[in-house]
């Protein structure tokens, strides 16, 4: 998908991401949509859409959850990892590095990481699967 076929397909307003901020000069995409607020699981996210460069198709998304409310619990991490192993069945892989849990699950044609320290900080990376990777 393109930048704007995703800004198509969705009911939420997007921005166009300046990609020397968020990556540096250096940067490896092509382009980035930003979304500030989407609602998963009764978390809130800002959402980034990366694109390749120089044909300009998505191929990660990475979702970083907000804090939460005052007086919400802070159990995102959990829930997260419950709501994804509902959706996809067992991770394939559960680390600890750095202090941030890495869970892992691979499909046929997109691997999943939820990242996170359990207590301020979750993120979740959805990326596509190359070939090379033993993916489609």
């Amino acid at each position: 998908m393109t930048p704007d076929e995703v800004q198509k397909v969705l009911s939420y307003p997007t921005s166009v991401v300046d990609l020397a901020k968020v990556c540096g000069e250096n940067c490896e995409e092509g382009a980035a949509l930003e979304l500030d607020d989407y609602e998963l699981n009764g978390q809130h996210f800002m959402v980034r859409f990366w694109f390749t460069k120089p044909e300009t198709r998505l191929h990660t998304v990475s979702m970083y959850a907000k804090p939460p409310n005052e007086g919400d619990d802070n159990a995102g991490f959990a829930k997260m990892k419950d709501y994804l192993s509902n959706l996809h069945g067992s991770p394939n892989a559960t680390n600890l590095k750095g202090g941030y849990f890495i869970v892992t699950w691979v499909l046929s044609s997109t691997g999943i990481t939820l990242y996170s320290n359990a207590t301020t900080e979750t993120a979740v990376i959805y990326e596509e699967r190359t070939n090379k990777e033993g993916g489609g």
